[in-house]
């Protein structure tokens, strides 16, 4: 039986604009592919009143999960919130202080008489440990509903999550699960539903769930079906129209999965960056194990470190700019050979707010991916965005080019190759 879940998170922070909340929205993407559904949302100041009543409100759930207000502090309310709420008192529970005097003594430090706050729980409360900070959770049986309180900080919170939530919301977390989470890049969210035209009526013929969300620059689709059977016919649906832009599935990373793809081709990449500053190595290197796939890279900004770094010939820069076809294509060539690598990234566009032209305006980004079969170009332009998105979206606009040709899907995309290295050096025809 699905179980429905309300989630409450407390804190000023979150309502002031300093802090967005992360913890409901983690909470809500475990639900995606698990049995159980959120239902209701609410962000509440640390005021006892408004707690107790998002309590009450959201009471009809079989699972309530609380975030934050368990501090030392005399604002963190949600202890007294969550006694008054249960018809309880608080009490100072001995083998939590206990643990909390062990820690501070390990520590060196003097525990103090407001950090015993943190060791106060209404009576009736399972008092659930932690191994990750100073504040236990502790959860509340009440009105016919399973409370569980978790401390707001995102690190700690996640490990309570799945420490004492999951077994909680998916009794047998072994047993079959119709449902899949594709991740899809290059396709605005409109055109992708359009692509996919059809599937909600093939989903209520089959008794099954479709949704989307668009996290810029990707959007996922999440399919849930009764059985097996049932996810398969949806798969194979949007499998025949969209594949060519899938860069994850389930709770694959695209990073990581460019370098097991990196890995399983026995090779390495070298990047040369422009306007993203870096930003494309960093994502290359954000997975542990990088090492094995991420050879180097080059923070080719200006005009004379395209030429001193990467070899970019001079005479290409003056004639054709910084942001073309011909200078992208020999940035990628000479990181590869530079580094030694078989495949090489580059990047060079005009990010903004400034800076375009007429030809070139702000949202024109160059890309190109050196393999051994050639090089590849392909022109991008992203009007509208911010330049932080037009960096971001071209960070992964070259890792799909460097996944897509390494699984074999490079063909059905609007790039131009592969040129070979002569052409590369005497300039590749302009991007139009």
């Amino acid at each position: 039986m699905i179980k429905h879940v309300g989630i409450l998170c407390i804190g000023d922070e979150l309502l002031d604009g300093r802090v967005s909340d992360k913890n409901g929205r983690h909470v809500m993407s475990l639900g995606e592919d698990r049995l159980f559904q959120v239902r209701e949302l609410r962000i509440v100041r640390d005021d006892e009143d408004r707690i107790v009543q998002a309590l009450d409100a959201l009471s009809s759930c079989d699972v309530i999960v609380v975030s934050g207000g368990l501090g030392p502090t005399a604002d963190d309310r949600t202890r007294e919130s969550a006694a008054a709420w249960s018809q309880d008192v608080l009490h100072e529970d001995a083998a939590s202080l206990q643990r909390l005097e062990e820690r501070a003594r390990e520590r060196g430090y003097t525990l103090t008489e407001n950090n015993r706050r943190q060791c106060s729980f209404p009576s009736r409360a399972t008092i659930l440990a932690t191994e990750v900070g100073t504040a236990p959770g502790f959860r509340v049986d009440h009105r016919g509903c399973a409370t569980f309180f978790f401390p707001g900080v995102p690190r700690e919170f996640q490990w309570f999550v799945q420490r004492y939530l999951l077994n909680e919301l998916t009794p047998d977390q072994h047993a079959p699960r119709a449902s899949a989470r594709r991740r899809y890049y290059g396709l605005g969210e409109s055109k992708l539903e359009t692509m996919i035209e059809g599937i909600e009526a093939l989903a209520r013929q089959l008794g099954a769930r479709v949704g989307y969300r668009a996290s810029y620059p990707v959007i996922e689709v999440s399919l849930k079906a009764p059985d097996d059977t049932a996810l398969t016919e949806l798969l194979t649906f949007i499998d025949a129209r969209i594949s060519p832009w899938l860069v994850a599935e389930g709770d694959d990373d695209f990073f990581a999965r460019v370098g097991r793809r990196l890995v399983e081709h026995k090779a390495t990449v070298a990047v040369a960056e422009s306007c993203t500053g870096g930003l494309l190595g960093g994502a290359l290197t954000r997975t542990p194990g990088s090492s094995a796939w991420f050879e180097r890279g080059y923070l080719t900004y200006a005009n004379q470190a395209k030429i001193d770094l990467v070899g970019v010939n001079p005479a290409t820069l003056a004639s054709e700019g910084a942001v073309s076809a011909a200078v992208v294509c020999q940035m990628a060539l000479g990181a590869a050979r530079a580094a030694g690598a078989p495949y090489g990234l580059a990047i060079s566009g005009v990010a903004g707010p400034t800076g375009g032209s007429t030809d070139k305006p702000v949202g024109t980004v160059d890309f190109s991916l050196h393999t051994p079969q050639g090089t590849f170009h392909k022109r991008a332009y992203y009007p509208g965005r911010t330049r932080e998105e037009i960096r971001t979206a071209s960070v992964y606009t070259a890792m799909a080019l460097l996944l897509w040709h390494l699984e074999g899907r490079l063909d059905a995309h609007a790039v131009r190759g592969p040129f070979d290295p002569a052409r590369v050096e005497a300039g590749v025809p302009g991007a139009s």
